[in-house]
């Protein structure tokens, strides 16, 4: 007899709970648990692992089906394999964008039917039959064996619904390994046949991203700007891409799009950092103030925005002379109180006592920082957050301990490439960036990123050795060498941008810097090689932070 399937039902409402658990008993070989918060379920994973999860989107006062799977799996309470349905009588198109964001393997909304809610789960274990064995490969880590067999499915008889699930796995896995070339055929593949499967148009986009593609991503994002389900989404990316630019002004017009009461934690993130980079700090804080105001019925999401908001008056602090911190530091220990109060969750106490810690350090108060991060729960990072990590990393700088700042700092960009959603990502990678910055560190870490870069151009992965060499010069944008290693690979790669980095502004990097005898050489050899050197310093831009349309 083959295993029984470990299935959670996570719905507030006890009659839903009970009623949706009787419908599944009868399928026969699951092993149905029930649990009213999200809060009792990550508990329960804190002792045994579940191959599917059904999360109703609304969870009464509390975070929503969406933000918990987002957490469950950034903290990896769940594997890579645990299946997510959804079922909910929401059909606002944010609600819905919000858990097509999740690929969920199923979305069912109600009132539904006994018959539609069996067939959705046999057909969902249909489809893990096929993919068990990639499914074990992803638990394992071993996405490239993962891979593998499902290719070996190509080709072979298979249900359409099982083919189309496998071909959407396989793709996502393709992104993750960095086989953006890969991915994006079965994405362009499945939109020749239907232009309106969204997971395809998200995926297509994404793989347009990591190439540093952003001409085609905002192609991609105008078409979205007319489908409502993809709309506030699409304005969050496009805010992102002016964001990188340095088009602050551009960011907040796109964000201006999304109701405030509907920016999510990143996007409002993403919105405060965009009035801080204008010097509007006040507005900024407002609103913070305000997204604490919306959620104060719902505890969870009201400790985030809290936390958000403290965190923000530290970043006021660090900016302000010494001697006129005091007031920015005493706000933000009052608000991380509040945000930890009642808590008994170690991620939660972990992030109130490094920001406490980091509010010492900013005094110079070492020795109660000392202190803080000598407590046992400090040191066990397989949970934290990637923004737990960052200010981690300054703690760890600033008492003197470069190693565990660089530690962590790995750490938190590991966390920060499984993001899902844009504005994370970005504003992750923004406070990292500020945080290398900070701590003196800026010169090292560029050296690391250009020698993973010399070592990925080796190996002939051109792509990833351009994110590497556009990472060492965001650090130290006026190194010569830095410059000509982004530049060679591009020429190589055909490319004529890479994220925010025109070809044209490259080039012209280059000849403003003062080159050594061994760079000249360098520059002059490409030159000689490469003709669109002369042609990109009389061609107009590829693309700007225009308005949509």
């Amino acid at each position: 007899m083959s295993q029984r399937l470990r299935v959670a039902i996570i719905e507030d409402n006890a009659t839903a709970r009970a009623t949706i658990r009787s419908h599944l008993i009868v399928l026969g070989n699951l092993e149905v648990s029930s649990f009213s918060t999200g809060t009792e379920l990550k508990n329960a994973l804190k002792k045994q692992n579940f191959e599917l999860l059904i999360f109703d989107f609304h969870l009464g006062q509390r975070r929503n089906g969406v933000e918990w799977v987002q957490i469950l799996r950034q903290s990896e309470f769940i594997q890579p394999s645990t299946g997510i349905v959804f079922i909910t009588a929401d059909r606002l198109p944010q609600t819905i964008g919000q858990i097509i964001d999740t690929h969920p393997d199923l979305l069912l909304l109600k009132p539904y039917t006994i018959n539609a809610l069996h067939r959705g789960i046999n057909h969902y274990l249909e489809y893990r039959k096929f993919a068990a064995t990639a499914l074990r490969y992803m638990d394992e880590g071993n996405i490239a064996a993962a891979i593998t067999t499902l290719e070996k499915h190509n080709g072979t008889s298979l249900p359409p619904r099982v083919a189309t699930d496998l071909d959407k796995l396989r793709a996502r896995l393709l992104l993750q390994k960095g086989d953006y070339a890969a991915a994006l055929t079965i994405y362009e593949a499945t939109l020749a046949q239907s232009n309106k499967v969204l997971w395809a148009q998200w995926g297509k986009l994404k793989c347009h991203y990591q190439t540093g593609d952003w001409s085609a991503c905002h192609a991609s994002l105008d078409d979205m700007l007319e489908t409502l389900l993809t709309r506030d989404k699409a304005f969050e990316w496009l805010a992102c891409l002016s964001f990188e630019q340095a088009a602050y002004e551009k960011a907040e017009y796109f964000l201006d799009h999304i109701q405030d009461s509907e920016l999510s934690l990143p996007a409002t993130r993403l919105k405060t950092m965009t009035y801080q980079k204008q010097n509007r700090i006040i507005e900024s804080i407002d609103l913070l103030q305000k997204k604490r105001e919306y959620n104060r019925s719902t505890k969870e999401r009201f400790d985030e925005f809290t936390f958000e908001l403290a965190e923000f008056y530290l970043s006021i602090a660090q900016q302000s002379p010494y001697n006129h911190r005091e007031e920015s530091l005493s706000q933000a220990r009052k608000l991380m109180g509040v945000a930890a109060r009642s808590q008994s969750d170690l991620q939660v106490q972990q992030r109130h006592d490094y920001l406490l810690a980091y509010s010492y350090v900013m005094e110079n108060q070492l020795g109660k920082a000392q202190e803080i991060v000598g407590r046992e729960h400090m040191n066990a990072y397989q949970r934290s957050s990637a923004n737990t990590l960052i200010i981690a990393a300054r703690v760890a700088s600033s008492l003197g301990d470069e190693k565990r700042a660089i530690q962590m700092l790995e750490l938190a960009r590991g966390k920060t490439e499984l993001g899902e959603m844009p504005a994370e990502q970005q504003t992750l990678q923004t406070r990292m960036l500020t945080a290398e910055q900070d701590t003196g560190l800026a010169a090292k870490r560029a050296e690391h990123y250009n020698e993973l870069g010399q070592q990925l151009f080796v190996k002939k992965q051109h792509v990833e050795a351009m994110a590497a060499f556009y990472r060492a010069l965001q650090l130290t944008p006026d190194e010569p060498a830095f410059l000509l290693n982004m530049l060679q690979t591009m020429l190589i790669h055909g490319a004529n941008s890479y994220r925010a980095l025109t070809l044209t502004e490259l080039v012209k990097s280059v000849l403003a810097q003062s080159l050594s005898a061994n760079n000249q050489r360098r520059y002059a050899q490409l030159l000689q090689q490469y003709p669109q050197i002369t042609d990109a310093l009389t061609e107009p831009p590829l693309f700007n932070a225009g308005e949509p349309g």
